[in-house]
């Protein structure tokens, strides 16, 4: 049996919605995307951050009240952070928040 990409099956079981149900789910699959993205670019920050003052995940975990089991998914990109736990991470780094407007295609 072979088998197909997952992109392979979206894509063949849109093609049977009606048109305005396909364009929807073609838009919340690039918004998923996106945000996935983010999660991802966020998690890699902090963890670029947290090795330039030379602090492991469990001092940074000490530092900020913040458990390191949770510093390690965000650092992955699969953590959502609340707001509190990314002031936490941020005071803890001396380093702050930047939002940074981007051309979406």
């Amino acid at each position: 049996m072979a088998t197909r990409s997952y992109d392979d099956l979206a894509k063949a079981r849109r093609a049977r919605l009606k048109p305005e149900f396909a364009e929807f789910a073609t838009r919340l699959g690039d918004e998923l995307e996106f945000i996935g993205r983010q999660q991802v670019r966020l998690g890699q920050e902090l963890a670029e951050a947290r090795r330039l003052r030379h602090l492991t995940q469990g001092e940074l975990a000490a530092k900020a009240h913040v458990g390191q089991p949770e510093i390690s998914k965000i650092e992955c990109g699969l953590g959502n952070p609340t707001h509190d736990t990314l002031v936490r991470l941020l005071a803890a780094l001396g380093a702050e928040l930047k939002v940074v407007p981007t051309v979406v295609v």
